[in-house]
Parts: structure tokens; sequence; C-alpha cells
């Protein structure tokens, strides 16, 4: 399998569903050679094996075929536009200069990504390539590659292994950009993935159409498996001083275009004038932050938002624990694992019915992206109604509960079964 992160060190939602679908893959008795670019020394699994490519095929080796690359400290999450890269790097360096900021050692992905996304992935395949000269994945029945960052590899250890490639599709570069152009180079590459798998998985029934759309791929090729959801730790935090005797409503993830960050300040608006004693919690960061900051600014409700920046999994816990409602209102979101994080911490949940999470769980509200007006009424009734916000709490932990990976792992193995005979 290929993949371009593992947790804990990751940037994106890709990280986790590797870890979570291949946790239960190896319980379910496949055994997993887990191929990423680069790991840090102290990364390890102990249910699957996890191979770095840049050990077994050094510099030295790919020097003699005339490749040379320096590494360089910098972060990429999954689902970013290589515009939405290049603005992370300028938050990497902003933060790097403020003596005062603990964002550099809090992240872990710092030395997994390099400058240039291309020539890493480049690299990668090229790495992958050696690996394979040198005898490695003999015994391999089917290559499983992630996103497209792992495509150029994949295709070399198709072409040399020869045995079937299937292309996990968690995004494509149709959805990421939510119709405003797509960055040519990153669209071929995704294709030439999609026209060399034998079988592609698509994450949602919108990812499989967009697939189908703009990519040309025969419906037949596709199959839809949808994801589970992921464990949060069992800790508990009230959320303090910080929250008091207000209501807490949160967002957590990209603060971009695709995510809808600006509907939620919006929200927060109308919200707040209902419900004053309300905070806003968005953690995250992207090329929407500054927007969302100076919107609250112009809304001159300032007093009552705060902006988190860069969050890890512990962070997470906290805001889930903390939070009363938690709001998914994504343009287009091609599945969202954060709502069933939040469910399966007892936080009742609404989502855009544009996202792909929304059809599998029901116990949620559910709301158009762009009627404000709604989700604000859906986040009101939550916060102002005991019985509704108890019964969502509680239905909605079971339903979480309940959307595992022993399914998805499942359909995987069928998958695999098929291909090999």
């Amino acid at each position: 399998m290929f993949g371009w992160e593992f947790p804990p060190y990751f940037a994106g939602g890709v990280g986790i569903v590797c870890y979570e679908l291949t946790k239960q893959l190896v319980a379910q008795g496949i055994a997993v050679d887990y191929v990423m670019p680069f790991a840090p020394d102290t990364l390890h699994s102990d249910f699957l094996n996890l191979i770095d490519a840049s050990r077994f095929a050094t510099d030295e080796d790919l020097a003699r075929s005339g490749i040379k690359m320096t590494r360089v400290r910098s972060l990429l999450a999954a689902y970013q536009t290589p515009e939405e890269y290049e603005q992370t790097l300028k938050e990497i360096n902003r933060y790097t200069a403020c003596p005062t900021s603990d964002v550099l050692r809090k992240d872990h992905t710092m030395n997994l990504y390099g400058e240039n996304l291309l020539k890493e992935i480049d690299l990668f395949a090229e790495r992958v390539a050696v690996m394979i000269e040198k005898g490695a994945f003999k015994d391999a029945n089917v290559i499983h590659a992630h996103d497209w960052t792992t495509v150029s590899a994949a295709i070399i250890a198709k072409r040399l292994l020869h045995i079937p490639l299937i292309l996990h599709v968690h995004i494509t570069e149709v959805n990421k950009n939510a119709g405003h152009g797509v960055n040519p180079e990153v669209y071929e590459v995704e294709r030439q993935g999609m026209m060399a798998a034998d079988k592609i998985i698509a994450i949602s029934h919108c990812v499989k159409d967009t697939i189908i759309e703009h990519y040309g791929v025969p419906e037949e090729k596709i199959v839809v498996i949808h994801n589970g959801g992921v464990a949060m730790d069992p800790v508990f935090f009230d959320g303090g001083d910080f929250k008091g005797d207000n209501k807490i409503v949160s967002y957590l993830g990209r603060i971009t275009g695709m995510k809808g960050p600006l509907n939620f300040v919006e929200a927060a608006r109308i919200v707040l004038q209902y419900c004053p004693n309300t905070k806003f919690v968005m953690a995250g960061t992207g090329d929407q932050l500054q927007s969302c900051i100076d919107k609250v600014r112009w809304a001159g409700i300032e007093d009552k938002f705060y902006f988190h920046g860069f969050y890890t999994r512990q962070d997470a816990n906290m805001f889930f624990d903390m939070s009363d409602v938690f709001v998914l209102p994504s343009v287009m979101e091609p599945f969202g694992i954060t709502p069933l994080e939040a469910m399966s911490k007892e936080t009742p949940t609404i989502i855009t019915k544009q996202s792909g999470v929304a059809e599998v769980i029901k116990h949620c509200f559910k709301v158009d992206f762009w009627d404000i007006n709604k989700m604000a009424s859906q986040i009101i009734s939550l916060l102002t109604y005991p019985v509704l916000h108890e019964t969502m709490k509680k239905h909605g932990y079971k339903e979480a509960k309940a959307t595992t990976w022993e399914k998805p792992a499942k359909e995987c193995i069928s998958l695999y079964e098929r291909l090999k005979r």
C-alpha cells in the first residue's frame, strides 16, 4: 500500500484513513507493506510493515540514475491545492519567525514534505523503482494507492511487479477547487492514475460522479467504499475558564473555500442575535483564515470568536469535549470524518447535504451550504432546546460508534480477491 503520511505524523484526513483502514485490514488477516516517501526515526507501527522509501532507496542509489534532491522543512495537507500549499508555507515561515510560537514544536508533519511537491512525488516514484529492482515486494498481490501524490509510484510499481493496481480516491482536483478551475499538472497526474488503475475506490457517490463526468472513467471501474469513523481519546475537558457560562459552537478543518468557513462566520453572526452567551471556535488554517478574521471584525463579534490555527489530535479532543454543537459547513466535502469524530464525543452535529458523510449518517442535522439562515436556526435549536440536544447527543454517539472500519475493510478485501483471480 502506498500512502503519503501515517499517524501520528500526518497533516490531513487521508493519513487518518490510511491508519484506520490498514489496522482493520490486518485484523482481518491481510498482510500490509505500507510504503511512504519519508518517515521520522520515531515512527513505527505494531500491526503492519511500515517502509520508509528514503531508507531503502537512498540518495546514493538515485544519484546513479542522475537524480539529486535536497529536502527542506515544510508542511502539506493531503487535500491542499498548490495555491493553499504556498499559503501554508507562508504560515510556517511566519510562525517560525515568532519566538513565542510552539506551532513547529507541536506539528510533527514538518519533516514529511518538500518545498516542491511535484518533485517530491517524482522522487518517491524513483525510490520505489529502485526498491523493486532490489527485490522488494516480490510477494505482493495487489497495489493499493492513496491520493494523487502516490500515483506516479503506484504506476511504476504496477509496471514492474505486473500486479493489479487499486487507486483510492479521497478527493479530486475538480472537487478541491469547487468549480473555480483546476491545476492542469495535478489533474493530469490524477487522470493518468485513473486510466492505469484496474479498479478505483471512491469514498462517496459524489466523488464517483466527479470521476465519471470529469475524468472519463467508465462507471463499472469504480467502487464506492465509504470511510468508517475514527475513535477519539476518552478524555474529557469541559472548557475551563474559556467556556464559563457560554455555549460553544465549533468548526475544525482547513479554512478554505471548499469548507465554507465564511458561511460559519455568517451563521454565527445570526446565532448571536438570539443566543448572545455563545462562543465560536475555529481551529485550522488555510487561505480564507484572514478573510474569516476580517469578517468577524466587521461584524463586531471579535470577543465571541477564538481562532486556534494549526491543531493536533489532542486539540481536537479538547474542542469536541467543550463544544455544545459542531458544524461542518462545507460547500463540497468528499466525505468528512470530523462529524463522526464529534458525534463519537457526544457532540450534536450539523453537516451540509453537499458532504459525502451525509450519505452515511442520519442522527445529525443536514442543511444546504448556502442556506445560512437555516444553518443558524439549527444551531439555535440545539443551543436552546435541552431535550433536542440530549436526543441528538445520545443517538449521534450510538451511530458514530457503530460506523466502524470493519465494513470498509471487508469491502476492500473482497475487491482484492476479485482482482487476484
